[in-house]
């Protein structure tokens, strides 16, 4: 009962990961004029990912925990918490093109890097409590 909590942010943190690089993808290379210059192939790489991440994570916070999954977790989990503190440093050093362009894509950046870091805590709380 003790990874009720644990699965619960995992799978809405992976989800709103993965939700926001889909949206995103189709906002900007569907909808968006051809000279938009966050089209670009750093930002595809963050999206693609951010999928691979997101849902990376609802899966294995469904998922039976085997021999490999903390190594799995650990991997995915850092993987996206780098990623996104790295769009906050480009955001708050004003760097050219920064994956948050605007307000509100920092601020549902700093959700989501709230949401992950809440699923790493608790995954390490439940690591602890159950010795694995």
């Amino acid at each position: 009962m003790g990874d009720v909590p644990f699965k619960i942010a995992t799978v809405l943190a992976g989800l709103v990961v993965a939700g926001e690089a889909l949206a995103l993808l189709a906002g900007m290379r569907l909808l968006s004029e051809g000279d938009n210059p966050w089209v670009s192939v750093k930002n595809d790489l963050f999206l693609a990912l951010d999928m691979v991440t997101g849902l990376g994570l609802v899966y294995l916070a469904l998922a039976h925990r085997g021999a490999a999954w903390p190594y799995a977790f650990s991997v995915l989990a850092g993987l996206a918490l780098l990623a996104h503190g790295y769009r906050e440093w480009e955001y708050l050093a004003r760097a050219s093109n920064p994956f948050c362009a605007n307000g509100p894509l920092f601020a549902v950046n700093n959700l989501k890097l709230a949401g992950l870091l809440a699923s790493v805590l608790l995954g390490a709380r439940l690591a602890l409590a159950t010795g694995a």
